[in-house]
């Protein structure tokens, strides 16, 4: 089925969301853990409300702590995130579509956000100049029909030569890439990519989760955070500074 024309992005109603989700298992109380003197999701706060692009910046938890702690350093938290996807399973999906639904049930029409920015407590070394830039190249390819952009930097790691194990036999490797092709001819295909020479093979991308945009019908009508079209918003090797669990 073709992909559903996008229209054009309200600036006015480009929201920032933090999930922080308390009962972290790795670090007891992650999200409010003291880094380089205030609490760590209050840099992803922070970054959403110096944003120039940023219209509202808001919080998902569970907790009332956080709840407190999120609005003394000027996030909107209008409502605690249920127990049922506040798990350590928990998807982005399901937070996400929670608090745009919660915005149709609360909040009039022309509130309703445009764009969401997930800014994630666990990458504190982000700023708000990147967060914009970030934004900004969404915006400047909104008639390219993107669903989502993702901060990405180059992989340290050669994804190539990775293999999972069959569930159904469980002695039998499985690779993870199948195929590829040639970086410098992409017309021509590399049937067994783990057998070549890393210099032919194209460069792969890490996803650092630092900045992830998404419209919220990728979200709604898609029922995923990616969507059909990932816009990529390069950044370099020291941008992979992360301290999630």
């Amino acid at each position: 089925r073709p992909a559903k024309a996008h229209g054009k992005v309200d600036r006015s109603c480009i929201c920032a969301v933090v999930p922080a989700r308390a009962g972290s298992k790795g670090v007891s109380g992650k999200n409010i853990k003291d880094f380089c003197g205030k609490p760590l999701m209050a840099w992803a706060i922070e970054n959403g409300l110096k944003s120039k692009l940023i219209s509202r910046t808001f919080v998902s938890t569970d907790s009332e702590e956080y709840r407190q702690i999120a609005l003394k350093h000027g996030a909107e938290v209008p409502f605690l995130r249920p127990a049922e996807i506040s798990h350590d399973t928990a998807t982005d999906i399901q937070f996400l579509e929670h608090f745009l639904k919660w915005m149709r049930e609360n909040e009039p029409a022309d509130k309703q956000p445009s764009l969401l920015v997930q800014l994630r407590p666990t990458a504190p070394c982000v700023t708000a100049e990147t967060v914009d830039a970030a934004v900004q190249k969404f915006l400047d390819h909104e008639d390219d029909q993107y669903d989502s952009l993702r901060s990405v930097t180059p992989a340290d790691h050669e994804i190539f030569n990775m293999f999972f194990v069959d569930p159904h036999a469980t002695e039998r490797l499985v690779p993870w890439v199948q195929k590829a092709w040639r970086k410098d001819d992409p017309s021509k295909e590399i049937g067994e990519p783990q057998s070549v020479a890393r210099q032919i093979l194209p460069q792969v991308y890490w996803h650092n989760a630092y900045v992830d945009i998404m419209r919220p019908s990728t979200i709604l009508e898609q029922r995923c955070t990616v969507g059909r079209r990932c816009l990529a918003f390069h950044m370099g090797l020291e941008d992979n500074v992360d301290i999630d669990t």
